[in-house]
């Protein structure tokens, strides 16, 4: 018995094998990798292109160098040019060099004097940027000067850094035109920290995201960016009750549901879009939201877009054996959400049977198994359901194949409690004889 038990294993677990190492999609998935690639190597050309202002620490400036910074910069505003050079983004890269270094350099009246000119130059800009800029140096500064013993310098700081955040809330910018959108993200981050530690209330963080979509891009990802920042703010218990957040979060997530129900994709594009997120050096939560939820509204359209839809989720479990996406706890969630929001009674055998490969995939995925294996293990059983009607002529390979692998699963699964399967799966007695054959290891099992 116990021998013909382990061999029964083998032959079933080899079914399941056979899913996990499936080639039939090898020459779709090197072609979405040689573009990945692609993409990859093209971003990193642009970065090179673009300076990274963060990464100044690596660049050991000389004593002379820093002074030149500086004295450009308070020439640049003596003389009404700082809006036409390069002398505050300069300003900004000198903000990140080391405490030690900048102290040693500048001197407790330099860093008044910049105080004060910053905060001209703040009055003076129309551009929401520029006001970005100046609250990223004042920040960083805040941070050097804490060495210093000056009580007047660290107030003259913090004073530039509320008079800043105040003209934000009630200036009117101009449209932004060169800004990036990775820029914008960075913002809300910055507007978030700012109401988490009171240096705004939460109508002026409404405000102010308002303002940053109205003269940036609109792109969906600063939404979603937005979204993301809300929910955080609602978990917390000093704002989970207030209302206006709640609201707020509702209309930002009407304006999405809009735009995604107006959003004819082809695959093509859907493919680009999935391309551009995994060539991408971060993992960034709101990128996979964006494309899962773009991957929903194009996969209801009609069955030839759900195959294809379900063929990049595939793809996406192989991608994650190189990056590890799904060991983020919330880009798992939501992939999981829209995946099983796709399946329906009504799809047809073929795209039953490719769910079903999904589900089996997903099954042997340790993140997945650990955290939503009672969700995969019904979905499982409702589309062999689905499947075992008079309208489908069952075989091996639509159907028995799959009671075998379930078989293996239940029979495996620690905490199996689904007892009466032959009796779920049957609509008839012939019918329950026959799916009883391909379920001897759970009733070997139920029998121990």
């Amino acid at each position: 018995m116990i021998i013909n038990q382990e061999s029964l294993m083998i032959k079933k677990y080899s079914l399941v094998k056979c899913i996990l190492t499936n080639s039939c999609n090898k020459n779709f998935f090197n072609q979405l990798d040689t573009l990945i690639l692609k993409k990859y190597f093209d971003n990193a050309y642009e970065y090179s292109l673009t300076e990274n202002i963060e990464r100044i620490n690596a660049h050991d400036l000389s004593f002379n160098a820093i002074n030149k910074i500086v004295d450009d910069f308070i020439r640049c505003v003596e003389n009404l040019s700082i809006f036409h050079n390069r002398c505050l983004f300069e300003m900004v890269k000198l903000s990140f060099l080391p405490a030690k270094k900048l102290n040693k350099t500048i001197s407790v009246d330099t860093y008044f004097k910049l105080a004060t000119y910053l905060h001209y130059v703040s009055h003076e800009t129309n551009k929401l940027s520029f006001d970005f800029l100046i609250l990223r140096i004042t920040d960083n500064f805040l941070l050097k000067i804490k060495n210093i013993d000056n009580t007047d310098l660290s107030s003259a700081y913090t004073n530039l850094k509320y008079a800043i955040l105040n003209k934000m809330i009630i200036y009117s910018y101009i449209p932004e035109k060169r800004e990036n959108e990775a820029t914008f993200l960075c913002w809300i981050d910055r507007l978030l920290y700012a109401v988490v530690e009171k240096e705004i209330d939460l109508s002026s963080f409404i405000i102010l995201s308002k303002k940053i979509l109205e003269i940036t891009s609109k792109s969906i990802y600063i939404y979603w960016k937005l979204i993301n920042s809300i929910n955080y703010l609602l978990s917390q218990k000093d704002y989970f009750s207030f209302s206006c957040l709640r609201k707020y979060k509702s209309d930002l997530q009407k304006y999405i549901d809009e735009k995604y129900l107006y959003h004819n994709l082809s695959t093509d594009e859907l493919q680009n879009i999935l391309v551009s997120l995994l060539a991408k050096q971060n993992i960034v939560k709101e990128d996979y939201y964006y494309f899962f939820e773009v991957l929903a509204s194009f996969a209801k359209k009609s069955e030839h877009n759900k195959l294809f839809s379900l063929q990049l989720c595939e793809y996406l479990l192989y991608f994650n054996q190189k990056k590890q996406i799904f060991g983020y706890r919330f880009i798992r969630k939501h992939f999981i959400d829209v995946l099983l929001s796709l399946f329906h009674k009504s799809d047809f055998i073929n795209v039953k049977n490719k769910e079903l490969q999904i589900l089996i995939e997903l099954w042997f995925n340790d993140a997945f198994f650990c955290f939503e294996r009672k969700r995969l293990l019904f979905s499982i059983i409702n589309i062999l359901k689905s499947i075992n009607t008079d309208n489908v002529k069952l075989n091996h390979n639509n159907f028995y194949k799959y009671c075998d692998i379930l078989d293996y699963i239940l029979a495996t699964s620690p905490d199996n409690d689904f007892a009466d399967i032959i009796d779920f799966l049957a609509f008839s007695n012939e019918n329950k004889c026959k799916i009883a054959k391909y379920f001897k290891l759970t009733n070997l099992h139920k029998n121990i």
